[in-house]
């Protein structure tokens, strides 16, 4: 089966990631799980220090797109990184910090490689957006990280990568 290129960029972006599951202390955070959920999202249960990766809104960027036979066309995907954060409520250290360096070690772990914006090279750049919490009951229960890639395909074929 081919996989279009958003899935390939989805994939890499998961298996870098899954980097911060048993780290052996490489980073600061020690991820319990990276997921991906179902359509029906019942295939998981927030933990504390869980990662849930979905895609977020998606829109064609015409001043980076290319005329031609056929063109190409330029789209920018965000992707939603949910950094769940429960921590024990007899925890002494500030949410804030366990939220910050959960974010600081996602930023590390994707950026990993040098050429990290173009996700093996099925992508033309990449840009981190603002950092947005996730609240509820008017606590804070983590933060989403936000990360927008943008990616050339041929515009009847979105399995063909353009440069």
């Amino acid at each position: 089966m081919s996989v279009s290129v958003l899935e390939n960029i989805a994939l890499t972006l998961l298996a870098r990631l899954e980097g911060l599951v048993n780290n052996g202390g490489t980073y600061n955070t020690d991820v319990v799980e990276v997921i991906r959920p179902t359509r029906l999202g019942s295939n998981w249960t927030p933990q504390h220090l869980q990662i849930v990766l979905t895609q977020g809104a998606s829109e064609v960027v015409d001043e980076l797109s290319y005329p031609g036979n056929p063109p190409a066309i330029c789209r920018r995907q965000t992707f939603n990184i949910r950094c769940h954060v429960m921590s024990d409520e007899q925890d002494t250290e500030a949410i804030e910090t366990v939220i910050n360096t959960f974010a600081a070690d996602i930023v590390k772990v994707v950026c990993t490689p040098s050429e990290w914006y173009n996700f093996s090279g099925y992508a033309i750049n990449s840009e981190w957006l603002a950092m947005e919490d996730i609240a509820s009951d008017g606590s804070v229960d983590g933060c989403n990280v936000l990360i927008a890639v943008y990616y050339r395909t041929d515009e009847n074929d979105p399995y063909t990568v353009r440069a």
